[in-house]
């Protein structure tokens, strides 16, 4: 037993030559680097110097290049989806308006040919005939376009596209009314989808940056909210009625009645309740309530003008008149 030998742990680690360490692995950095730690102890490894031939080099260039072409790292999948799709939508929509001219102007020539009419509306002559005066205005409409910050870019695209709609039937009117969109913030993203509509400041819109207390007489304005308790009944001549862009599905609710409080100005909302029995919400969109109020304008009835603008989806149902005077009655006792 007592011939049996221990190892010696204090015994020293033979050292190592670096002669010894062939002349090939200093062109590798990682294993010079790694050998020389472990060798030389607490010594600091040296930095290697670049290769030579120009390795380095080229690895920096191509991933200045990868760095270029890849979107950057903050966006998500889906947002670089998005973006990816949006560009090939600007590219295509030039191509897509002209392939749409020439389909029309293939129908226009089949139905000359045929002895058919041409066009369904009114001319562009005749349009221009018809063009709203701010001067003798008996009523004026504003949209509150001062919401950016409060909508994603989804909901600005649907107001934006809801405002096209309101400019497209006011100019086809008999009586247009004078239109303003006001609040604009420059550079903002309401701008931004306005631009994908070219010669949009060509309209027959007066556009704005301003804010719409800053335009108006404050006497004038009649902000509409279906939050109010004033109904609004009949259109008052010499009237500025403001209706706000903000497209949030309920999700900032009061906010429009809260503002016109805040401005000290007169609020109403339009007589839904008074006219119709709706079992769904009485949210509408901002074209409903401008359609809205232009029939009316043009002298058209409450209940006929409502039933036919409201989809029929929201299952509303025309009052009948005992039920309206009983509702009256109800109210006065």
């Amino acid at each position: 037993m007592e011939n049996i030998s221990h190892y010696d742990t204090e015994k020293e680690v033979p050292t190592v030559d670096h002669d010894i360490i062939p002349k090939q692995m200093e062109s590798t950095n990682c294993s010079v680097t790694s050998i020389a730690s472990v060798l030389d102890g607490d010594k600091e490894p040296e930095i290697p110097q670049s290769d030579p031939e120009g390795r380095d080099a080229e690895k920096q260039e191509e991933n200045n290049q990868l760095n270029t072409t890849q979107p950057p790292v903050e966006l998500s999948k889906r947002q670089r989806k998005k973006l990816l799709k949006l560009e090939n939508w600007e590219k295509k929509k030039k191509e897509k308006r002209l392939k749409e001219k020439e389909k029309m102007r293939t129908k226009r020539i089949e139905a000359v040919r045929q002895g058919l009419p041409v066009r369904n509306g009114p001319s562009r002559k005749e349009l221009k005939r018809h063009k709203p005066s701010y001067t003798e205005a008996t009523i004026e409409i504003a949209v509150d376009l001062s919401f950016d910050q409060m909508m994603i870019d989804k909901d600005v695209a649907k107001c934006v596209k809801q405002l096209l709609r309101i400019y497209t039937l006011n100019r086809r009117s008999e009586r247009p009314i004078p239109l303003h969109f006001v609040g604009i913030e420059k550079g903002g993203a309401v701008e931004r989808h306005l631009a994908r509509n070219d010669g949009y400041q060509h309209w027959d819109v007066r556009f704005s940056s301003e804010h719409f207390m800053q335009l108006f007489k404050p006497s004038s304005l009649v902000y509409l909210t279906s939050e109010s308790d004033n109904v609004l009944d009949r259109l008052e001549t010499g009237c500025v009625y403001v209706i706000g862009g903000l497209v949030d599905h309920n999700q900032h609710k009061g906010h429009c009645y809260q503002l016109a409080q805040q401005h000290g100005i007169r609020h109403a909302r339009l007589p839904l309740a008074e006219h119709l029995v709706i079992k769904t919400r009485t949210i509408l969109t901002i074209n409903q309530v401008f359609e809205i109020l232009h029939s009316v304008h043009m002298g058209k009835e409450w209940q006929p003008t409502l039933l036919q603008v409201l989809p029929a989806r929201k299952g509303v149902i025309p009052k009948s008149l005992e039920v309206a005077n009983d509702d009256q009655t109800l109210r006065t006792i």
